[in-house]
């Protein structure tokens, strides 16, 4: 899907959660004028030299940042959930809980591995 559906995506959001996405889209977009940012099973995906590293989601309660290699990067603040053999993901039902600089380091890694 084009750039139009990616905003058509975040347009559509429930207010409550626009500001949590905003901030974690500018948070990964801003990593490198090579990161791609597409629709993929419907929400946003984050590619860099055709690699897939994470996506956003929304759920009733919380937005969702997924990594898809999460199970492998330094989490030192403890904020990746799940069990599965790759992936990892964290929860956020506030922008309050949004731990920036954790967060970045994690996108930063993720981008760039």
């Amino acid at each position: 899907m084009t750039s139009n559906n990616v905003q058509e995506w975040f347009d559509s959001a429930p207010d409550d959660k626009k500001v949590i996405l905003d901030t974690l889209r500018q948070m990964i977009v801003s990593q490198s004028n090579k990161v791609v940012e597409e629709i993929k099973w419907s929400r946003p995906c984050y590619s860099k030299n055709g690699k897939l590293f994470c996506y956003l989601n929304i759920t009733k309660n919380h937005v969702t940042i997924g990594f898809e290699k999460g199970a492998s990067l330094k989490d030192t603040s403890k904020l990746l959930q799940g069990t599965g053999k790759e992936m990892r993901h964290i929860n956020l039902k506030t922008l309050e809980e949004l731990k920036p600089l954790a967060i970045k380091q994690l996108i930063e890694e993720a981008c760039n591995s």
